[in-house]
């Protein structure tokens, strides 16, 4: 059980480190990572559509409907790629929802340490509640300020990430004063 706690702090860890980078690039670049984000996007879904189509004729089995549908996602991807900051709108919704989702399990970590008694457990309260509220305003900001769009997205994600390796650090330090131990034998006590 403590190894699979281990595994998952080492990846949240990762995971907030790559966060405070991505952020900073967008915020240090919001123009461009917009533009890469929505190619990227655009690629893939071109991608994934014509691997349908090619595994469907390769196949011989010609079947009709994932033919149209593959043709149908390289339509799409063909259109993301060429009118990138288009979806972006709709991708910053999507990262609002995501902040939110966070914000919530932050919110339970939060009652976690409370419960095994971690001072200062309100401080990684808050900053779930940061991240709550950023997602609402990333949801409700999705207009054509494209721009100031990624620049938020940037300071979020570093947010994000610096709040998360808060609570990582918290939980560590309060591990260590747990002692796991069982009893073998009544002779123990």
């Amino acid at each position: 059980m403590k190894e699979k706690l281990k595994d998952s702090r080492v990846s949240e860890f990762v995971i907030a480190i790559l966060a405070v980078a991505l952020g900073i690039l967008c915020i240090a670049n919001p123009d461009g990572v917009s533009a890469i984000v929505g190619k990227i996007i655009g690629i893939v879904i071109i991608v994934v559509g014509a691997v349908m189509i090619l595994s469907r004729i390769k196949d011989e089995s010609y079947r009709l409907p994932a033919i149209i549908l593959g043709a149908v996602l390289v339509a799409i991807g063909l259109f993301i790629f060429s009118r990138p900051n288009d979806v972006m709108k709709l991708i910053f919704v999507v990262f609002g929802v995501l902040m939110i989702a966070d914000g919530v399990s932050g919110i339970n970590v939060s009652f976690a340490m409370r419960t095994i008694g971690t001072p200062n457990w309100w401080v990684s309260m808050l900053l779930a509640l940061i991240s709550f509220i950023f997602g609402i305003l990333c949801i409700l900001g999705a207009m054509d300020l494209l721009t100031l769009q990624f620049i938020i997205i940037g300071i979020m994600l570093v947010y994000d990430g610096i709040s998360s390796l808060y609570s990582l650090i918290r939980v560590h330090r309060a591990e260590k004063g747990v002692v796991d131990s069982h009893i073998v034998d009544e002779k123990d006590i």
